[in-house]
């Protein structure tokens, strides 16, 4: 092989060891952004969860009273 071939491959090789310390810092970097990320999101899912069952009970008892208000009014069940 001639030099011109050998100085080639060896900037080869040191610019794909670069590339792939690069990648991995960045890969560690962003991972734990990321779980951080998800643990935040995960905080905001339950507490929206939460509310919007809070949400579905109230909207029954509405439901409930808005029925016992049309009964008390017309005098007989609503149908359904």
């Amino acid at each position: 092989m001639s030099g011109e071939i050998l100085t080639i491959l060896g900037v080869g090789i040191a610019l794909g060891g670069l590339i792939y310390t690069g990648m991995a810092r960045l890969e560690n970097r962003l991972g734990g952004r990321v779980s951080a990320l998800e643990s935040r999101m995960d905080g905001r899912i339950s507490a929206l969860e939460a509310q919007i069952g809070e949400l579905r009970e109230r909207m029954a008892r509405l439901e409930g009273l808005l029925e016992g208000l049309r009964e008390a009014i017309t005098g007989r069940a609503a149908a359904g």
